[in-house]
């Protein structure tokens, strides 16, 4: 009698155990993953869609977490350093070369290869190129959602009331005279130019030293950001000081954050500022009058390009997971044409394309008269312009040490110090520079 109703326990507790198995085996697999917006609601609206739509598909849930531009940076490296990341980020910038170095993320280079490589224009992948932690060879670690593109948004009937035009090869010499030329303050500032704590003011201040010939890391060792602490910064950061005391540049810039310089120019309180077209995007979603009257100009020899930012990478985790992650990938940039009307027209070419094959549909549209705010073909900026996400001139390669850069605000820092107490240009630099080689120092060694 007790081995039998032994035996009768056994049973019921294999039964649950079983049930149990077959409700866990019919689940759905469930991937966690952060998108990180940018300012144009018709890119992050058409990315949520591809998610759910690829969820579906894929029979597998999806948990989204929507993550703002401003909270992104500081989560992700809090999540890198807890190892509570999630399955999937989309949009991000900084975090893909951080964690690869740290052996947390898997390389993506099969998905290009479905994707087709060729098609790829090659600087591109080159910004999320970096050695695998273990082997030491190089990997793709994500694939970055779109180029983004620097240039001089312009307000040309005030350009011509200055008696200006716009030159074929505009460069920041004729920048910062047409500022001046077009400067009435208060009402209206001639160059609406970031200098607070955020990403554009690190992007615009590099774009200017990169212009003069300039630098930001040349090698790998302790002495690779020496290259900074050189003439090229010292005259940037004189120009822009200069500009600041003249009262071309509005005095609360010191205080601006990534979306001020364009209510600047949206409000008409800045003649020039300096942004990819997120600007002019809004102006048109909004039906703003001044939409018509301003010229996207990149400036030659200065364009600098976001092409290692806002890019999707999957972390380790379980194959399962790894495996749909890539697909969740491949699903969102395999309809190439989707993927260029949704991240990159609807943007009004905020985006600018990954794929030399809608790269030449884009120049087509711009030479037949499409994209009228474009001064010159918008694609020709992107065989030109410096990467700044994650790769830094002249080294060009990813490093994690740009995303740690760029995600602590270093440079914009040392710029509201270098305006509002009147710093030295020089000790500045050098500042920034010795910050940046121990960086190089603590993540690579002296090597």
């Amino acid at each position: 009698m007790r081995y039998g109703k032994l035996l009768a326990g056994m049973l019921v507790v294999a039964m649950v155990i079983g049930l149990a198995g077959s409700s866990l085996a019919g689940e759905k697999p469930r991937l966690k993953v952060w998108l990180m917006t940018t300012f144009v609601d018709a890119q992050n609206n058409w990315l949520k869609a591809k998610v759910e739509s690829w969820a579906k598909e894929a029979n597998a849930d999806a948990d989204i977490s929507v993550l703002p531009r401003v909270a992104y940076g500081e989560k992700i490296f809090a999540a890198i350093e807890a190892r509570t990341t999630p399955d999937v980020v989309l949009m991000g910038e900084p975090g893909p070369i951080v964690a690869a170095e740290l052996g947390l993320t898997i390389p993506v280079d099969d998905v290009v290869e479905k994707l087709g490589r060729d098609d790829f224009y090659g600087r591109i992948l080159t910004a999320l190129t970096a050695p695998d932690s273990v082997t030491g060879t190089n990997r793709i670690w994500g694939i970055p959602m779109f180029f983004e593109i620097r240039p001089a948004e312009i307000r040309v009937d005030l350009l011509e009331k200055a008696g200006l035009k716009i030159p074929d090869k505009p460069d920041y010499a004729w920048l910062f005279k047409a500022a001046r030329a077009m400067n009435n303050p208060p009402k209206v500032y001639g160059l609406g130019f970031t200098l607070g704590r955020s990403y554009d003011t690190h992007d615009n201040v590099m774009a200017l030293i990169y212009s003069y010939g300039g630098g930001l890391i040349s090698d790998r060792s302790p002495k690779g950001a020496n290259v900074f602490n050189a003439e090229p910064t010292w005259r940037a950061f004189d120009d822009l000081k200069q500009l600041y005391k003249e009262g071309v540049i509005p005095p609360d810039s010191v205080a601006w954050g990534d979306f001020d310089n364009n209510l600047a120019l949206m409000e008409g309180r800045a003649a020039i500022t300096i942004n990819g077209l997120s600007t002019y995007y809004k102006m048109v979603q909004d039906k703003n009058p001044l939409a018509a009257v301003t010229k996207e100009v990149p400036l030659a020899g200065a364009w600098v390009d976001n092409a290692g930012g806002e890019s999707n990478f999957v972390f380790k985790s379980t194959p399962q997971k790894e495996a749909l992650g890539k697909d969740l990938l491949h699903y969102i940039m395999k309809d190439k044409e989707d993927y260029r009307i949704g991240i990159c027209e609807n943007s009004q070419l905020y985006a600018l394309p990954i794929f030399k094959s809608q790269g030449r549909i884009i120049s087509q549209q711009w030479k037949a008269g499409k994209w009228p705010v474009y001064a010159i073909d918008p694609m020709s900026a992107v065989e030109t312009a410096y990467n700044s996400w994650p790769t830094a001139y002249p080294i060009n390669e990813a490093l994690s040490v740009v995303e740690k850069l760029m995600g602590s605000y270093l440079i914009p820092e040392k710029m509201v110090i270098l305006f509002t107490r009147n710093a030295d240009s020089k000790a500045v630099a050098k500042d920034i520079a010795d910050a940046i080689n121990r960086e190089l120092e603590k993540t690579y060694g002296r090597k």
